[in-house]
């Protein structure tokens, strides 16, 4: 029996967002609202006290607020307490709004070392990257962000955009109807995961 709020037979994407939540995150949750689907959002616990309203209006449509780090440093330079003190300040204030506690997270630019690792296995944490990256920080063209996921997605990918660009925003208008009407079914990167791994394990890396 299926026990997934999804079509196991059916291709399945997981859309992610990172750095926010900000202005341009209402737009995106505007287009899900529209058209469907769920989305990840790997939250600076930093944001989150000034975009409240959008974590709980992201929570309540069903979709993922997770961990990215408190003001977004790259984790591998910091030390283990240093670490800590990132993740669980921004693992309490998503809980604090949502009521849920994240059992993963997404190191800012996907940077991981022994010790990063390390710590997130001593909390529980499984680590979250992605297999598809338009690097849509780095150009405000909606067509060039919109082509390169439409190029390379597939069944199983987690893409990787930022909710704190308008033009990454603007893309979704288009990019999430496009997939819904080709039978993509987007589901949250938790679902994504437990659908092809199972249970996952802390300190380890996802997808791999």
């Amino acid at each position: 029996m299926n026990t997934y709020n999804f079509d196991p037979s059916k291709p399945i994407v997981a859309l992610t967002f990172d750095d926010g939540p900000s202005e341009y995150t209402s737009r995106i949750l505007d287009t899900l609202q529209k058209h469907g689907g769920r989305v990840s959002f790997f939250v600076d616990g930093i944001r989150i006290a000034e975009h409240k309203s959008k974590v709980i209006r992201a929570h309540l449509m069903d979709c993922e607020v997770l961990c990215h780090a408190w003001d977004h440093p790259d984790l591998t330079t910091l030390s283990p307490d240093e670490i800590k003190t990132q993740l669980t300040d921004t693992i309490n204030a998503i809980e604090a709004v949502t009521g849920k506690v994240t059992k993963m997270f997404r190191p800012p630019y996907g940077y991981i070392n022994e010790t990063v690792t390390k710590v997130a296995k001593e909390m529980g944490l499984a680590l979250i990257n992605w297999s598809v990256d338009p690097n849509d920080w780095d150009t405000s063209d909606v067509d060039k962000i919109l082509d390169y996921i439409m190029s390379n997605v597939k069944d199983g990918d987690i893409v990787l955009c930022h909710d704190v660009y308008d033009s990454t925003a603007k893309a979704m208008d288009i990019l999430i109807p496009e997939l819904i009407e080709q039978g993509c079914q987007l589901v949250t990167v938790s679902e994504l995961l437990q659908y092809k791994y199972g249970d996952l394990e802390a300190g380890v890396l996802y997808p791999h």
